[in-house]
């Protein structure tokens, strides 16, 4: 599966320079390409000028803050994979970074069995993004170039919210979809209640079937039980 990632390039935004040496020769060994920058400014002249496929970014640089690039860049791009790493720990960053779709969060060192399964994750991500469109559950499949639903041969239309929660269902088909994610993908960080989040769920399920999606109590949604 990984010899997928041949082609790909990925930006690694990292300050510290022997552990981006390091961690660039091994990234090397599954990608042709890893542009690394030390800065915010440098990281985004990267991204103007080359076309970049996963994003992997340290959380504290010096006098930056790696969340704040990672926010800007979400208002342009969700759909790029980011996996974000550091030599700590850090449940408040957690928190925060949970609307701004993150592939993973990685502790240095980075062990060698853990970034394999994460750039799998992150193959499968960009992978689907390449699709016309993606099986969700039970025949539902979602048009990616169309942005509508599709079921035994009849469309179903949706509007942008509906959209964004369905492209955000075809990327976490087998994985917990929390009210956070939900807010940062389809209202786009702009803050909502939980009763608008509910409310929305209950119209999609008017709209394709009270099973379409499963409620898990006080945490979020998933297609499938």
């Amino acid at each position: 599966m990984l010899e997928r990632l041949k082609d790909k390039a990925i930006l690694f935004l990292e300050d510290n320079i022997e552990f981006a040496t390091n961690s660039i020769d091994l990234l090397h060994v599954f990608v042709q390409d890893v542009y690394h920058a030390q800065s915010i400014s440098e990281a985004n002249i990267i991204l103007h000028s080359n076309l970049i496929d996963i994003i992997i970014c340290d959380i504290k640089l010096k006098n930056e803050n790696g969340l704040d690039f990672i926010r800007d860049f979400r208002k342009k791009n969700t759909k790029i994979p980011i996996i974000v790493i550091s030599g700590h720990k850090d449940e408040e960053f957690l928190f925060r970074a949970i609307p701004l779709g993150l592939t993973a969060y990685l502790l240095k060192p980075i062990k060698y069995e853990m970034l394999i399964n994460v750039l799998k994750q992150c193959l499968e991500m960009i992978e689907i993004h390449q699709m016309e469109k993606i099986e969700l559950k039970e025949g539902w499949f979602y048009n990616i170039e169309n942005k509508c639903l599709e079921k035994e041969g009849i469309t179903h239309t949706l509007n942008k919210k509906e959209a964004l929660f369905m492209e955000l269902l075809s990327q976490n088909r087998d994985r917990l979809i929390t009210k956070e994610m939900i807010n940062g993908s389809v209202w786009q960080f702009d803050e909502m209640s939980n009763s608008a989040i509910t409310n929305f769920i209950l119209r999609i399920r008017r709209r394709f079937g009270k099973n379409f999606v499963f409620t898990i109590p006080d945490i979020g949604y998933r297609l499938k039980t």
